[in-house]
């Protein structure tokens, strides 16, 4: 194997692990996609609201909000209305 498919292998797995850890090992390809996608944005700009997490993620609205609700029944992830704008609800990880 070259080292660019030994570090897939390695990355693949620790995604896994990842997803075992925090319980959403069930979940499908866009949901984790998404899930990362809202980490992302939360440890590059400080924060992700529901509207900016399904501009990042490129998915459809629904798509976002119901994975967004799985993470929430998951604890995984805290919906909290926002005090700089009260239309805006901030997502904030429980991990």
């Amino acid at each position: 194997m070259s080292k660019l498919t030994k570090e897939i292998a390695h990355l693949n797995k620790m995604l896994d692990s990842v997803g075992t850890d925090l319980g959403i090992d069930d979940f499908n390809p866009t949901e984790f996609s998404i899930f990362f996608d809202i980490i992302q944005e939360i440890e590059e700009k400080g924060k992700c609201t529901m509207l900016k997490a399904v501009e990042v993620s490129g998915k459809s609205r629904s798509t976002v909000y119901k994975t967004i609700r799985k993470l929430v029944q998951k604890n995984v992830l805290l919906i909290e209305g926002s005090t700089e704008d009260k239309r805006s609800f901030l997502l904030k990880p429980q991990i």
